[in-house]
Parts: C-alpha cells; structure tokens; sequence
C-alpha cells in the first residue's frame, strides 16, 4: 500500500446530528457536496465502504469508511 492518510477533523454545527448524518453518509447529498463515482451505489455509506476516484494519471483515490457510530462518529 502507498501512502496512507487519515484525516481526524471535528466541527460543531448548527443542526441535528440525524441531519448530519444523514448529509455525511447518504450518497443523495454526499453528491450535492463531493464529485461521487458516476457507478457509486445509492445504499448509506457505513464501516468499509469505499469511494473510488480514477485520477488522470491513471492511478486512483481511495476514501474508505474505518469508523461509524450512528448519530455520533463517522
């Protein structure tokens, strides 16, 4: 495996944490806020998925879920 980066960030926001949630792991609105895959499925997001990007020099972009707690910790 080539480099690997985790990003650890926490924000407080004016809205309920089902909202949140709901913003940050329904593919709908990840796509409202981030360029999803054209093929990325429309199930929630949760514990070891991944959204995969093809970059223009053929190489590719992983973003994998390592951690979910409902309501509470993505």
């Amino acid at each position: 495996m080539k480099n690997q980066l985790i990003v650890k960030e926490e924000i407080t926001i004016n809205a309920s944490s089902e909202n949140v949630w709901d913003v940050l792991t329904l593919p709908k609105y990840v796509a409202q806020w981030d360029e999803l895959p054209e093929d990325y499925p429309e199930e929630p997001m949760t514990v070891g998925s991944q959204v995969v990007w093809d970059l223009p020099n053929g190489e590719q972009s992983i973003t994998t879920i390592i951690k979910a707690e409902k309501k509470k910790n993505l």
